[in-house]
């Protein structure tokens, strides 16, 4: 048989990411600050979009005086400065005039409160230094966004790379470049991964990779007799490999972490009105926005331009595009509000303790949405209720058994958990196995170790320590 190249037709099916299902994606993510810094940013990038003068809002200034007011304590002390001024002639002053100035510069700049480089601006920054491919540099770029404040990378890679639109192969190999950056560890998908990238980072440390890889709860425990037995090694030489092991940084973004004064603005509003509760998107200090009638006008009347008809053709519908999420995040917001709004009711009316168990799916098959856009549009959000202001995934929590007829969430057996403890008086100090006794009568399977577990959480000292 002869083997010779044939072209040939063939059909498959597979889910392509456009730019504008990618831009839809991003949208669901942001919270209403976020989606302000957006609109601001496409208003100054694309032409034929403008303000609704019609709306509530007039002008973006307001919006953005909004978001500024949050934090008046941040001092801008760069305006009105060049580069010479700090990198220029280091001589020193040669009048006494001079020498007045720069000292009064040198107080107003020690003096004044900056606002310190975050950890993603700190990564951004190292990749600019690089030798990498335009393309792996705008992967990188925006693979960063999705590394939280501790240093790792928040979602999955399949998740990633699908709200990229890059195949996985690709995702992982832009991964490696970041994780490659200062400072060590950054970029990791979970602890062990962090500590490998140190390690290897540091030299050959064989001993230690391997307990990290298979031997971290053995650590924890200080089993080193059995982790040396497992690896035919020296206790010895267990110890000194847990030694350069706890010296590691088990969270690479901690130097750039700030505890600073958070101002949360709900992004949705349950209120009770007329005896029912009706969901609000708190949406009024965001600008509406639409296509400036002139360029609607420019292109319907200017055919003969070929070019300027592209051009405004391109600009009218991206910024179409852009309007549609918008109006797409919205309205996906207020349908998921609404869907936990209808579970939760009881919370709504009588507060958490009365939390049900509920999970991403049950929202998700209820919308007939995936569960990943359910993640999305409850990430970063706040929802204010008659209780106070929430993260929409406060909602969400797993089922915990009980021996009645029904299921418990962890977050009201949390409450209880307060409850008790709140309630056990200045002498009578109850231990986290007499809690999950007390638990277990009403009918609640729960063990000694998860009351210690949730009593941390609601960061609640063991009983010991109440006495003192």
């Amino acid at each position: 048989m002869e083997l010779r190249p044939e072209i040939q037709l063939k059909q498959t099916q597979k889910l392509v990411m456009t730019p504008q299902l990618q831009q839809s994606i991003k949208m669901l993510q942001l919270s209403n600050l976020e989606l302000l810094d957006q609109i601001e940013a496409e208003l100054a990038e694309n032409p034929v979009l403008e303000i609704d003068e019609e709306s509530e809002n007039s002008s973006v200034d307001n919006a953005i005086e909004f978001q500024k007011a949050q934090d008046e304590k941040i001092i801008k002390y760069d305006e009105g400065f060049e580069d010479e001024h700090f990198f220029g002639d280091k001589s020193f002053p040669q009048s006494a005039s001079d020498s007045e100035e720069e000292d009064k510069k040198r107080e107003f700049l020690e003096g004044a409160v900056s606002k310190e480089e975050t950890l993603r601006e700190y990564l951004w920054s190292q990749l600019h230094l690089l030798e990498i491919s335009d393309e792996d540099m705008e992967i990188a770029q925006k693979i960063i966004t999705y590394i939280d404040p501790m240093g790792y990378l928040s979602v999955p890679m399949d998740t990633l790379s699908e709200d990229l639109g890059i195949p996985l192969e690709k995702a992982e190999q832009v991964l490696k470049i970041i994780q490659s950056l200062d400072p060590p560890g950054v970029g990791a998908r979970d602890i062990k991964e962090c500590l490998l990238i140190q390690l290897r980072n540091k030299g050959d440390y064989p001993l230690a990779e391997k307990i990290v890889m298979n031997h971290l709860n053995e650590v924890k425990l200080n089993k080193y007799e059995e982790i040396a037995k497992k690896l035919g090694v020296s206790v010895k030489k267990v110890k000194d490999a847990v030694k350069l092991i706890s010296k590691l940084e088990p969270y690479p973004g901690r130097p750039f972490y700030t505890e600073e004064i958070r101002y949360i603005i709900p992004d949705v509003i349950i209120e009770r009105r007329d005896g029912d509760f009706e969901v609000i998107p708190n949406n009024s200090f965001i600008p509406r926005i639409k296509v400036n009638d002139y360029y609607l006008r420019l292109l319907r009347s200017n055919k003969k331009d070929k070019n300027l008809s592209k051009y405004l053709t391109e600009k009218i519908q991206r910024a179409q595009n852009f309007i549609k999420s918008i109006n797409q995040r919205e309205e996906t917001l207020v349908r998921v509000t609404k869907a936990i709004l209808e579970e939760q009711r009881e919370f709504f009316e009588k507060g958490p303790k009365y939390l049900k168990p509920l999970t991403l799916k049950d929202i998700a098959q209820k919308l007939d949405l995936h569960e990943s856009t359910i993640s999305r549009i409850t990430s970063s959000k706040y929802v204010q209720t008659p209780f106070g202001v929430f993260q929409l995934k406060y909602f969400f929590s797993n089922p915990i058994p009980s021996r009645n007829a029904g299921e418990y969430s962890s977050r009201s057996i949390k409450e209880m958990i307060k409850d008790i403890i709140e309630s056990e008086g200045s002498k009578k100090h109850l231990s986290d196995q007499k809690i999950a006794d007390i638990l277990n009568k009403r009918g609640i399977k729960i063990a000694r170790r998860t009351v210690a577990k949730y009593r941390q959480e609601l960061k609640i000292l063991p009983s010991i320590l109440r006495r003192q």
